[in-house]
């Protein structure tokens, strides 16, 4: 923001110095057309003008390189920001294997798969950056249901107990937030006396690339 606004005033500033000179430059010859000025003083005139006019115009070449200075900084800052966005969009589609430090959770129990649903919910909640469950990478549109017996069905995958959540981010404040009292995890121990959870901190954890089971039932590729 800061070097767009010093552009902004780098190109006014230019269009100033231009106007001063071609204002200085018919002001000089409107003078000496009006007034009956000898050769000397007219000669002075002149000097002066030329003066003037080499200052302008060194001033506003200076201007000129900066303005072209901002400009390809602005466009290396843009481009530096649209790599970051297009990393950060890949990381929460899971295109790209991750790793970091972050939260190991493991949840023992007859837990449903809304169960399920809102303990990963409460791990983005909590600051997660990217997660898995049973080594299934989790997107945003992942989504669980119920399966035969006890299973749980996530994104094609069949996942059983006991769980193992993965959450990479600042392991103090996941692990934190999400055991906090009165938070979700102490509601399903009220649900479920015999609900075991375990949480571990780790330097780092490494989650693979999102592969759903489930293909496409209608939509296909127009080339």
């Amino acid at each position: 923001m800061r070097k767009s606004i010093v552009s902004q005033i780098s190109v006014t500033v230019l269009l100033l110095a231009a106007g001063v000179l071609i204002v200085a430059q018919l002001r000089v010859q409107n003078r000496l057309r009006a007034q009956s000025y000898n050769r000397d003083d007219q000669a002075v005139l002149l000097s002066e003008l030329v003066d003037a006019e080499r200052r302008l115009r060194n001033e506003i070449g200076l201007l000129e390189a900066q303005y072209v200075s901002y400009q390809e900084t602005d466009r290396g800052g843009i481009l530096e920001e649209m790599v970051d966005e297009l990393n950060r969009v890949r990381v929460l589609n899971g295109a790209v294997a991750v790793s970091g430090p972050g939260v190991e959770v493991l949840v023992d129990g007859p837990l449903y798969a809304a169960d399920l649903q809102d303990l990963v919910n409460e791990l983005r909640n909590a600051g997660a950056e990217a997660i898995a469950v049973n080594g299934q990478r989790l997107v945003v549109s992942s989504v669980f249901r119920a399966g035969e017996a006890d299973a749980v069905i996530v994104d094609g995958t069949t996942i059983r107990r006991p769980y193992q959540l993965e959450a990479i981010g600042d392991p103090d404040t996941i692990e934190t937030a999400f055991l906090r009292h009165g938070g979700l995890v102490s509601v399903l121990r009220q649900s479920y006396p015999n609900l075991y959870v375990q949480t571990t901190q780790h330097l780092r954890l490494v989650l693979g690339v999102y592969q759903p089971r489930s293909g496409l039932a209608y939509a296909e590729p127009v080339y």
